[in-house]
């Protein structure tokens, strides 16, 4: 079942997030976007012919979270102080709850060398810290699966890769892709920390379909905190003139600005 559409810089992906095989991840970043916690963030790590990382606010890596740390972080600012949110967002850091659990399907060695896989990862290597940032495979063979799994496993089974292999955990695959986008990145010119010199963004990531009908608590809050507005009506469309979002259907976004938690220039 199709999930989100990311529209991009370059033009829309639509993704199919593993709901079975990894449930907790896939209803964490279904609400994020829901939350519109990634527009206009940067797609800032490609590395042409392997993966391309987004999904952080902050733009370089170290930021983001899970959308139970982003609800303590919001309830946690004092209305009082009458500062902007927009301005001056609330610190993620200080939620217990900014990451996940590494709870769900470990992707084979054949899965990590497929094209347009989605996968969640764990923040410098570190277990239990899957928070909002993702990744999308660019090719076969991308090097992903030696990471994981070390270049003499073939069997792609957790317990036989190397000591200090790589977690990649599955969020999904690649449903759509009209536009060619995974070959317009393939084609991005890139410094050589993978540092796109073009602006490549998601613009807004929309919630095509949504089976996790309970959203967490203190979730309406959030939304309007954040300023999004849920359209209930049954007549948004988006993309083709045959794929119409199911329930929530599309909120409002803010506008169009750079997250105000970004630090790269």
């Amino acid at each position: 079942t199709m999930s989100i559409l990311l529209e991009t810089t370059f033009g829309d992906l639509v993704l199919d997030l593993d709901i079975k095989g990894s449930p907790s991840l896939s209803k964490n970043i279904l609400k994020l976007a829901k939350a519109r916690y990634y527009t206009n963030t940067l797609l800032y790590n490609v590395l042409p012919g392997k993966y391309c990382q987004m999904g952080d606010p902050k733009g370089d890596g170290t930021g983001g979270c899970s959308i139970y740390g982003l609800i303590d972080a919001y309830q946690s600012v004092d209305d009082s102080v009458g500062r902007s949110r927009q301005q001056q967002p609330p610190d993620v850091t200080t939620s217990q709850r900014r990451f996940l659990q590494s709870q769900g399907r470990l992707l084979s060695s054949n899965e990590l060398n497929q094209k347009g896989v989605v996968v969640a990862m764990e923040m410098g290597n570190v277990p239990h810290t899957i928070g909002s940032q993702f990744l999308i495979t660019l090719s076969e063979n991308n090097g992903l699966s030696d990471l994981a799994y070390g270049k003499n496993n073939s069997t792609g089974i957790e317990g036989e890769g190397n000591n200090n292999s790589v977690r990649y955990f599955s969020l999904g695959t690649v449903a759509e892709d009209t536009q060619n986008i995974l070959s317009k990145l393939n084609r991005a010119y890139c410094d050589d920390d993978g540092r796109p010199f073009a602006d490549i963004r998601i613009q807004r990531a929309l919630v095509i379909y949504d089976p996790f009908e309970d959203d967490p608590a203190g979730m309406d809050d959030l939304l309007r905190s954040r300023g999004v507005t849920i359209d209930t009506s049954n007549n948004n469309k988006i993309g083709d003139d045959d794929l119409i979002e199911g329930y929530p259907l599309a909120p409002r976004s803010p506008k169009y600005e750079k997250p105000p938690e970004e630090v790269v220039s």
